[in-house]
């Protein structure tokens, strides 16, 4: 042993005689010492450089790869101009891109453009094309294909969907720039530069009669992330598949992965059966109640708060009672909305008190939130003069009390009496809603809730057209809905009062001159920084007022594979908003030292 200890503190290294002699020199007992020692440095090293190399190391994507997507519905008008359904939306923001895009904090970034800018009047919006910006058959995109694309939107007898086109002109100074020129500043206008650009030279010879009906709709070509590379339709010709690939001289970047399929699924009945048979790796959409069992067979759930605002609106053109504020107040206390969240999303959700979604304002500062309280509710009401009767039901009025004061011999008798006066007001009304399980649920947990503080609520539930038709008479009293805030220009329709009557969507009936002022001033307002004080003084009013009971936001849900990594649903509007960002997803991935990762990751080798 002696021998060894010699060899170390010398820094000597022996001859292979040496140590063999230092070994025989062990005794048993020294020999399991040493080895033992050894065994464990060797490990503590191994784990410490480990350690050091994982310190040093970082997750990059690497390229390559197939993802699968089930979706609802079948795609067939792959077209920007014609997208109507949620399948139709999703396949046309893979295969197109537009003038700019938005990122995954929601923000606007050049796309098919190089660049813009915006008049001070905000009247003219200039883009230029980038020079590198192509189609999937690799001919230019051109001013001359975004003017095509626009006037399609315009044409009547195309009958698009896209909307905030008919006060736009469009206009071209150059191949590779165009003018937009509004007639007045829209706050919006922003929002319509993502939409897809046709390729002029391939729809050009398409008349208006056949623009609906071409194949074109079908495999279509586009400059979007991912390429059609082929469809696959069933025994009716009816396209079921569709297999994409991805296109490297996309503007922005080469997508990671490589491949992209896209399969039509019936209903949400199969496409749940087709997830956990792991026939596919992700799909979109998913309701509250099929997450669990997603995420228990291991998939990843993603989700986005929509910007869907679910609440009561009231008409006190119908029912007198809802002018009465305290009535109001009562009815916000005793509705549960986080009770209404846990059972009707399952907890998908979020509570709401703001008219204003967070894709557009994320203050909270400025929201009212109020917490649940049945007892302060029924104290409000009784301060208020409404009484409960003897069926549980409240009441106001019919009544009052007189008192009578007489000498009954040496003592004086004080009586009172209720003496009719007319016609008692009930705390009673009408719940309307839509018929679907999500409203009928909630619409019965709220009657359940407003029982409690002694309001009688008469359910109605229609179905989607003839609830239209009622909302559009505003033939409700209590009505359940919902607003879809796509733009913050929406605002104004659902809140201005010039709005109350049908077209408009003022279903609220709210009338106050304060927030028209400043929904008004928002709207020629340009700069978002300098919206956000008018938003909050609209909150602040909104507040007061309480023209209706905003209850909850429901949340998208996006399970995918949890090999499928940079997935981000921080801001979308409609649902495949969640593709905006699909060309910075990865399935494969390696680890690299940190020093090595100033390399672009699209350098990566294909796999």
């Amino acid at each position: 042993m002696h021998k060894f200890l010699l060899f170390i503190k010398e820094f000597y290294i022996p001859k292979k005689k040496e140590l063999l002699d230092a070994y025989a020199s062990f005794s048993k007992k020294e020999l399991f010492v040493f080895i033992s020692s050894l065994i464990v440095a060797i490990i503590a090293i191994f784990l410490i450089l480990g350690k050091i190399n994982d310190s040093f190391m970082v997750e990059v994507p690497t390229n390559g790869g197939t993802v699968t997507e089930g979706i609802i519905g079948t795609p067939t008008l792959i077209n920007p101009v014609l997208a109507l359904s949620d399948a139709d939306k999703d396949l046309t923001a893979i295969v197109y891109s537009g003038l700019m895009r938005k990122d995954t904090n929601g923000n606007f970034i050049p796309d098919l453009a190089e660049s813009y800018t915006v008049s001070p009047d905000g009247i003219n919006y200039t883009f230029v094309i980038r020079k590198n910006a192509k189609f999937h058959d690799g001919v230019k995109v051109t001013a001359d294909d975004v003017i095509f694309t626009i006037n399609k939107i315009k044409d009547p007898l195309i009958k698009s969907p896209r909307v905030g086109w008919d006060v736009v002109t469009v206009s071209k100074k150059d191949d590779s720039t165009v003018v937009f020129t509004l007639n007045k500043p829209y706050i919006s206008f922003m929002d319509n530069t993502t939409i897809g650009i046709l390729p002029l030279h391939i729809w050009k010879n398409v008349t208006t009669t056949e623009f609906g009906l071409s194949p074109l709709n079908i495999k279509s070509i586009g400059s979007g992330p991912y390429k059609i590379d082929s469809v696959s339709k069933n025994t009716n010709g009816i396209p079921e598949k569709y297999f994409l690939k991805y296109f490297k001289d996309f503007t922005l970047e080469t997508p990671h992965i490589k491949y992209l399929n896209i399969i039509s699924y019936a209903n949400e009945k199969d496409l749940i059966k087709a997830m956990l048979s792991h026939s596919i790796d992700q799909a979109g959409g998913i309701s509250p109640e099929k997450a669990s069992s997603l995420e228990e067979a291991g998939y990843a759930i993603h989700t986005a708060t929509l910007p869907r605002i679910f609440g009561i609106f009231f008409n006190s053109n119908k029912n007198k009672i809802f002018a009465n504020k305290t009535v109001i107040q009562a009815l916000n206390k005793a509705i549960d909305k986080q009770d209404i969240v846990n059972k009707v999303l399952s907890g998908y959700g979020v509570v709401v008190n703001s008219p204003i979604p967070e894709t557009i304002l994320s203050d909270k500062s400025n929201t009212n939130t109020v917490n649940t309280s049945i007892d302060e509710a029924n104290e409000l009401l009784d301060k208020n003069g409404w009484v409960k009767g003897e069926d549980g039901i409240r009441s106001q009025g019919g009544t009052k009390t007189v008192t009578q004061t007489k000498k009954v011999g040496k003592k004086t008798v004080t009586t009172k009496t209720q003496v009719s006066t007319g016609t008692a007001t009930k705390l009673t009304f009408s719940l309307t809603t839509g018929d679907t399980p999500e409203f009928k649920y909630a619409a019965t947990l709220i009657k359940e809730q407003l029982e409690k503080i002694g309001a009688q609520v008469d359910i109605k539930i229609y179905e989607t057209g003839q609830l239209n038709q009622i909302i559009r008479a505003r033939d409700y009293e209590f009505l359940l809905f919902g607003q879809d805030i796509k733009h913050e220009s929406d605002l104004f329709s659902f809140w201005h009062s010039s709005q109350k009557n049908d077209p408009g969507y003022n279903i609220a009936l709210y009338s106050n001159a304060k927030v028209d002022n400043i929904l008004e001033s928002i709207q020629k307002t340009t700069e978002y920084e300098q919206r956000i004080a008018k938003y909050k003084d609209f909150v602040s009013e909104f507040n007061k007022d309480l023209p209706a009971i905003l209850i909850y936001s429901p949340k998208y849900i996006y399970a995918t594979s949890k090999e499928l990594s940079n997935v981000s649903l921080n801001t979308i509007t409609i649902p495949s908003d969640r593709f905006a960002p699909l060309y910075k997803w990865y399935a494969n991935k390696d680890h690299v030292w940190k020093i090595f990762t100033n390399t672009p990751a699209n350098t990566g080798t294909d796999n």
